[in-house]
Formats: C-alpha cells, structure tokens, sequence
C-alpha cells in the first residue's frame, strides 16, 4: 500500500451533497496541491473520519438537515478535531448567534457567496505561500 500523498485534507460536513461538488471545484481551481475532501452527512460520520485522517481545514454548515444549527454541532465535532481550524459555513451569516466565531468556539464564520476568497486564504497560510491563482 502506497503512503498517502495528500499535502492538504479538507473535511466538510453538510447536508446538501452539491455542497462538496463547490468545495472540489475551488480547492482542483486554487492548486495544483494534492488534496483530500472527504465529505460526510452528519456529526458522528465525521468523528468517526476525524479520528483516522489528519485535516488542515474543517468546513461545518451551519444547518445540518435544517434542525440541527452550529449552536449544537460546533461542541461536537470541536472535542474531536484537536488544532485544526473549524470554520462554520452558511448561506445567511444574520443569526445572532453567528455573529463571533469566538463565542460560537470556531477559528471562523463564513458565508458561502465568500468561500473562494475564504479556501484561498487558508491554503496560502497553511502551505505557507502567497500566490495561489
């Protein structure tokens, strides 16, 4: 068995499976990095992967199948992850409760019309370069 050679894992957790079609398009459009996105439904999925594989990035939506809102979710998977950095995403930044990422107990709160310029961002600083295209 070949060692992985991923320089870059992404985990999204989120209900809408386009979701993880966007985020693949945008990491294949900033790098030529090899990376993993690995993509699950629900909280336990992602404990389960998260104690198996290393992530540079956390993608968790906001509303995970429309009950279930980051309030609840951030605790759950943020005892799981260790350093990584966790960035809540929504498509509606207005709640109250998605106003402070230090409140909600993530590095970060994106809305989704910004995701580009958030998933370049990450990857210039955590591959420790300046110019991704």
């Amino acid at each position: 068995m070949q060692p992985d050679q991923t320089v870059f894992g992404v985990i999204l957790i989120d209900d809408d499976p386009a979701e993880k079609l966007i985020i693949e398009r945008i990491l294949k459009a900033l790098t030529d990095v090899s990376f993993r996105l690995d993509h699950v439904t629900k909280c336990s999925q992602a404990i389960k992967l998260i104690e198996k594989n290393a992530y540079e990035l956390v993608l968790l939506d906001n509303l995970l199948s429309r009950r279930m809102s980051a309030k609840f979710s951030v605790p759950i998977i943020k005892s799981a992850i260790g350093a990584a950095p966790m960035a809540v995403i929504s498509n509606d930044v207005s709640p109250d409760y998605l106003h402070s990422a230090k409140d909600l107990g993530v590095d970060y709160i994106v809305d989704k019309a910004n995701m580009i310029d958030f998933i370049k961002s990450q990857m210039n600083y955590l591959l420790g370069r300046t110019n991704l295209t």
